[in-house]
């Protein structure tokens, strides 16, 4: 290992593979976490459905005054389960668009309780005030009802995807996503060939291969685990300055998943480094009992 022929390009591979171990872990860690099922998965374990009934109640009481309409015209047809199936649809199409570079399509769950309860209000609204029912009526009742839904969906979009795909940022995400599977080969690849690399340049020397996979994946842990670890204990996400509740939940929640998961995979690798660096302690304490160059030890 004192060899400068071996021991500089050892190094310096090693270098190279502790960024390629972090990369690996992030993006396969990404592909796990960043998904609809575990966006949906989040919303349903914090109940968001919840909190959204109460932000509409509050939403259509305060409308009132300027509306005319009264909240439980809206409110009585609004179930929690129908804010669930809301939530899902723009889960569902922001990923649909992350996955093939589309625009967004957002096609509202339909609520036929909502529907009736809103043209029986502008039926009974205009048979006691004597409105006829023409077409500046039908008008009225069409817009209301499409606001509605416009209203409804933008306190179940929990993850701001509307806003995200009308700026643009989720087609320009979609050009990494879609690649997402083929970085991971790429990486995992990449650390091969380098593992390989390291091999033949120790070939003289194998256990040396132990110790310097050993110290890569215990300098990479360390170096991936120490900003995550601090993001945890500091409670870094819990400073996001978003004001609506449900938003802040279930982008908070995301990334304290993700960030937890990466910890996990980090303590993996130093375990797994600090069994390699075992592992070399042992066969050299062996050469030297039985007086075994290191080069025979196979």
């Amino acid at each position: 290992m004192k060899k400068l022929s071996s021991y500089l390009p050892s190094l310096l591979i090693s270098v190279i593979i502790v960024f390629g171990f972090i990369g690996m872990a992030a993006v396969i860690l990404l592909d796990i976490n960043v998904t609809a099922n575990n966006c949906i998965s989040i919303s349903k374990k914090n109940a968001l459905e919840k909190g959204i009934y109460s932000e509409l109640e509050s939403y259509y009481k305060d409308k009132y005054n300027s509306s005319g309409i009264p909240a439980e015209v809206y409110m009585d047809a609004i179930s929690e389960n129908y804010i669930k199936r809301f939530e899902e649809v723009y889960i569902n199409a922001a990923f649909e668009t992350l996955n093939t570079g589309e625009k967004m399509k957002i096609e509202f769950p339909e609520n036929k309780q909502l529907e009736d309860s809103i043209e029986k209000f502008f039926s009974d609204y205009a048979d006691k005030s004597g409105y006829e029912k023409d077409k500046a009526y039908e008008l009225k009742l069409s817009s209301t009802k499409e606001n509605a839904y416009k209203t409804i969906g933008s306190y179940c979009d929990v993850y701001k995807f509307s806003a995200l795909n009308e700026h643009g940022v989720l087609i320009k995400l979609s050009k990494l996503f879609r690649y997402r599977f083929a970085l991971t080969i790429a990486l995992a690849l990449a650390d091969i060939v380098l593992l390989l690399l390291l091999f033949f340049i120790n070939i003289k020397n194998k256990i040396v291969l132990y110790y310097w996979v050993g110290i890569s994946a215990i300098i990479s842990s360390i170096l991936g685990a120490t900003p995550a670890l601090y993001l945890i204990i500091t409670r870094y996400f819990d400073s996001f300055s978003i004001k609506q509740p449900q938003v802040f939940t279930a982008y908070t929640k995301l990334m304290y998943n993700f960030t937890e998961a990466f910890i996990a995979v980090e303590t993996a690798m130093i375990v797994l480094g600090i069994s390699m660096l075992v592992i070399y302690a042992v066969m050299c304490g062996k050469s030297r009992r039985f007086n075994i160059s290191p080069q025979q030890v196979k």
